[in-house]
């Protein structure tokens, strides 16, 4: 959920335009698990730095494409576990559902 401060950014036009971007740039996939060589579908666009009060109007932290990225709800869980911020309310298993691509090079849940 987002923070407070953040709220005004996350209804805005320009970051659905970033979020679509980073989505596309992705394919649909978790860039985390992509690294792994695991092939999961991304749920939630990421800042790489997080934001704050003081870095919210920064348009190069919130609303560059470069830094963010998309990630599955378990490796957001585990990106802000490592930032000491604990894990999130309602994390599932890391387990993932199995997908692959299809004759035409969409990813497919199998």
């Amino acid at each position: 959920m987002a923070k407070d401060f953040a709220k005004r950014l996350y209804k805005s036009r320009a970051w659905e335009n970033v979020r679509q971007a980073v989505i596309d740039r992705s394919r649909g996939l978790c860039e985390e698990c992509l690294k792994r060589g695991e092939l999961t579908p991304g749920r939630i666009v990421h800042h790489k730095t997080p934001l704050t009060p003081e870095n919210i109007d920064d348009p190069a932290i919130a609303l560059d494409p470069g830094m963010c990225e998309y990630v599955c709800k378990e490796c957001h869980e585990e990106i802000h576990a490592r930032l000491g911020e604990g894990a999130l309310p309602g994390r599932g298993d890391h387990g993932r559902a199995r997908i692959g691509f299809d004759e035409y090079g969409n990813v497919v849940r199998r």
